[in-house]
């Protein structure tokens, strides 16, 4: 398969799927406090800078460099939520849209 087909999964057996996501959850489990502690850095960096607009001596300047690397920041850790999302729940809703019958999907 290519990693393309790897999201599409209609063609998966119910095996293939529990092996998916019995993968995902144990992928999640060990790596959590190591997903925990980057999301941290970067909600600190980003408290930082909402620290920092509050400032009246900041010029012009600053004040949008500071609201241009917290939209940055914003973007990243969504980007990281919903890649960790999509990896642990995706195999579990194909499972779970497996069990559909045709006529109710």
């Amino acid at each position: 398969m290519t990693p393309e087909d790897h999201r599409h999964y209609g063609p998966w057996t119910k095996e293939e799927l529990h092996k998916a996501e019995a993968t995902a959850c144990q992928f999640l489990e060990e790596n959590s406090a190591r997903i925990a502690e980057t999301m941290q850095a970067k909600v600190k960096f980003l408290q930082d800078l909402i620290e920092r607009l509050s400032l009246k001596e900041i010029g012009f300047q600053d004040r949008l460099e500071y609201f241009a690397r917290a939209s940055e920041i914003a973007r990243l850790i969504q980007a990281d939520a919903d890649g960790f999302f999509d990896l642990a729940s995706q195999p579990m809703v194909a499972r779970i849209l497996g069990t559909v019958p045709l006529d109710q999907a």
